[in-house]
């Protein structure tokens, strides 16, 4: 699978802007060659292999945490932070329900894949079920990047006390890729509320 270099270059930043320029520089030198030249010569918009990506991830995860998944589920929720920054984007969470809202979101997978697809499988007052289909090879670390993305839509649309969890896996042996996303109600004066 591909990915936008958006991902690679959201995931550094978030690593230098939580943990300051000589940890990105750390994570950085434990990575390939192939993908420190990646990373300089990145432009956000070009597509490159998911398992860079990945590298990045692993890197990050055990020298700046517990190799828990932890940091590149915190990379995923800053990497939704970032692309919800456009007026489009914004304007839509103002308006809408969280129902069309996760909706047009998952629609959104192709623009940042070049394969599978994001379905949204239901939606109660309080929670959602996201799938992740149609992916040849999955990784542990890139699914817990969309954990930290679930939770930061959640919390976008004004979600309160959201939770993401990666509830099946493809990577750890599941049969399918599956989130459950869960908010105990919806501030007042946003999309839901």
């Amino acid at each position: 699978m591909q990915v936008k270099a958006q991902g690679l270059l959201n995931a550094a930043k978030y690593v230098e802007e939580a943990y300051g320029q000589p940890a990105l520089r750390d994570v950085l030198r434990g990575c390939s060659d192939a993908l420190r030249e990646r990373y300089v010569a990145a432009i956000a918009i070009e597509w490159h292999p998911v398992e860079e990506l990945v590298e990045f991830l692993y890197v990050a995860d055990r020298s700046l945490g517990r190799g828990d998944g932890r940091i590149a589920e915190e990379i995923g929720a800053s990497g939704a932070r970032a692309n919800m920054k456009g007026t489009m984007t914004r304007v839509a969470f103002y308006v809408s329900k969280p129902e069309f809202l996760l909706q047009r979101v998952s629609g959104l997978w192709r623009q940042f894949n070049d394969e599978g697809s994001m379905a949204l499988l239901g939606v109660t007052e309080r929670s959602a079920s996201i799938e992740v289909r149609d992916i040849q090879r999955t990784y542990p670390l890139f699914c817990a990047t969309i954990t930290g993305w679930g939770r930061e839509i959640v919390a976008a649309f004004g979600g309160v006390a959201p939770q993401a969890r990666h509830v099946e896996c493809r990577a750890r042996g599941g049969a399918r890729c599956v989130w459950d996303v869960r908010w105990s109600g919806v501030r007042k004066g946003s999309a839901g509320g």
